[in-house]
Formats: C-alpha cells, sequence, structure tokens
C-alpha cells in the first residue's frame, strides 16, 4: 500500500499549476504555425466577404502569432497595394510589410513578386528589377516574374536585358502571344 501524499495540499496545487503552464507553453510552441494560419484564413474570409479593414486586422494578427508563415504577409500587403491608388499613404505601408515578410521569409517568391509589383507601380524600375529577379530565382517557372523582369529593364533602357528576360519566359509559355509582341516589337 502507497502512502499518502503527505505534503500539504497548497504545494500539491503549485505541482499542477506547473504542469499546465509546462503543457501551455510547449502546446503554443508545437502548434503557433497553425494558430497562425488559422487567423490569417479568418483574414482570407473577410475579405472574401469584403470586409477589408477586419481582414487587415487579422492578416496582421496572423503576422505576429507567427511571422514565418508567408500567407499572412501576402494578404496583407496584397491589401494594402489594392488600396494604394486611392489612398497613397499605403505604399510606403506596404513595402514595409512585404520587406518585413521577406525578412522572415527570405525564399518566398511570391513576397518578392509582391515587393516588385509595389515598385513597379511606383515607377521605381531600379528597385522593382532586383525584386523580379528574386523572385525569379525563387521560383524559375514564374512567367509573371521574368515578364515584369523584362519591362522594369525596358523602362530603365536597357532593351537587350529585357529581351533576355523575354526569352526566359519564351521557354516556359512558347506560344505567350503578349510576350512575342514585346520581342518583335523591342528586339533587333
Amino acid at each position: 500500500m502507497t502512502a499518502a501524499d503527505q505534503r500539504p495540499y497548497i504545494i500539491r496545487t503549485y505541482d499542477r499549476w506547473i504542469i499546465f503552464v509546462i503543457v501551455l507553453v510547449a502546446g503554443w510552441l508545437l502548434f503557433r504555425p497553425i494558430f497562425g494560419f488559422t487567423i490569417y484564413y479568418r483574414g482570407l474570409s473577410f475579405e472574401r466577404m469584403l470586409q477589408l479593414q477586419t481582414a487587415e486586422h487579422y492578416y496582421k494578427k496572423s503576422t505576429v502569432v507567427y511571422p514565418r508563415l508567408p500567407e499572412g504577409w501576402i494578404g496583407l500587403g496584397e491589401l494594402y497595394y489594392m488600396w494604394t491608388p486611392a489612398h497613397p499613404q499605403y505604399y510606403a505601408k506596404g513595402i514595409a510589410v512585404l520587406k518585413e515578410g521577406a525578412s522572415f521569409n527570405p525564399h518566398n517568391a511570391k513576397l518578392a513578386f509582391d515587393l516588385g509589383r509595389f515598385y513597379f507601380r511606383a515607377h521605381d524600375y531600379r528597385r522593382a528589377l532586383p525584386a523580379f529577379l528574386r523572385s525569379a530565382s525563387d521560383d524559375p517557372g514564374s512567367v509573371f516574374a521574368w515578364d515584369f523582369a523584362a519591362w522594369s529593364c525596358l523602362h530603365m533602357g536597357q532593351r537587350e536585358r529585357a529581351l533576355r528576360y523575354w526569352h526566359e519566359v519564351l521557354k516556359l509559355e512558347p506560344t505567350n502571344a503578349a510576350v512575342l509582341r514585346a520581342v518583335k516589337t523591342y528586339g533587333t
């Protein structure tokens, strides 16, 4: 027969609280990616219902809960991209969000592409080009990254380099009509 626990009640309860805290902390560390994605998905749901301020709230929350989840950064950046024409103050916010997201997810092609689109929209082709090239290096099959890189080069006066990037697109999609027209128009 085992002896009953002779310790005072408060100490036995304290032991249970320690175990409870350990389980909570371990659960948070193990399941944080799932929590972050769940919060992101909630933001996506609100975005689809056109409740954009609420979607922004959940996207921000997702990036705080688990910053290595690129979806939250992408969702927030694309919201800001959408709002930029009507509210230019979102241009700086969008660039900051996507840069921070890229620092946590350095090899995410979509984050780099979205950052390049922000720069391209603002006619800042010198900053757009490295972002598109980074996106193309992370996802070599991205037709849009190569195409935007080519247009960035063309706007900077680098026609030969633009043609080289369009030929990368044609390797991926030989029948791309827009790129075939661009090569015909700007080619030698």
